[in-house]
């Protein structure tokens, strides 16, 4: 049951961002001026803070910046799942606004090259991470009608996210750092 709970979880999880990203692409198609100014807030308060040349501190950099969004998916399930929505709902129209933006400036091998290969772990980390806070958010519902044990379930689910989450953010980190920008390079040319 628990792993069918899980699937149900990441496809309603990859659903929602998806949407999202999607609506982010669209709202910056409809006005790109303002998109553009937006990407540059984005950059400005987020990307910077953690940027750096020296590509192992930027992995660390990535991996603790992924590490506390992870944390926040999964724990606001803890509010039955508004936090978990609305971190899904920010980062699906962030990330739809900076690919499409991205797609416009640079064509679609610099996003492809700029999100496949650190993305194929990352984005599952984070919606597996969310899928768990809804799953915890579930946990929680049924505890308070008498039917489970939120904190047995959350003990359960916080080991999945510690085998499952961690290992794809420390290897989306590592790619990201030290793998990304090379192919970025190689396609930029």
């Amino acid at each position: 049951m628990f792993e069918g709970n899980l699937k149900r979880a990441f496809i309603f999880s990859l659903s929602f961002f998806f949407l999202f990203l999607i609506f982010g692409a669209l709202a910056f198609s409809q006005n790109p001026e303002s998109g553009k100014a937006m990407v540059e807030t984005i950059s400005q308060n987020v990307f910077l803070p953690i940027l750096t040349d020296n590509s192992a501190l930027l992995a660390i950099n990535l991996f603790i910046n992924n590490t506390e969004a992870s944390v926040l998916l999964f724990i606001g399930g803890a509010t039955f799942g508004i936090v978990t929505m609305f971190i899904l709902m920010t980062n699906g129209i962030i990330v739809g606004f900076v690919l499409q933006f991205t797609m416009i400036e640079k064509g679609l091998p610099v996003v492809l090259a700029g999100i496949i290969p650190h993305g194929i772990f990352e984005i599952p980390a984070f919606i597996t991470a969310a899928g768990l806070g809804f799953i915890l958010s579930e946990s929680i519902w049924r505890e308070f009608r008498g039917r489970g044990d939120a904190a047995a379930e959350a003990g359960r689910l916080g080991k999945i996210f510690v085998m499952t989450v961690i290992p794809l953010l420390i290897a989306a980190a590592i790619t990201e750092a030290f793998i990304t920008p090379q192919i970025i390079n190689l396609v930029s040319i």
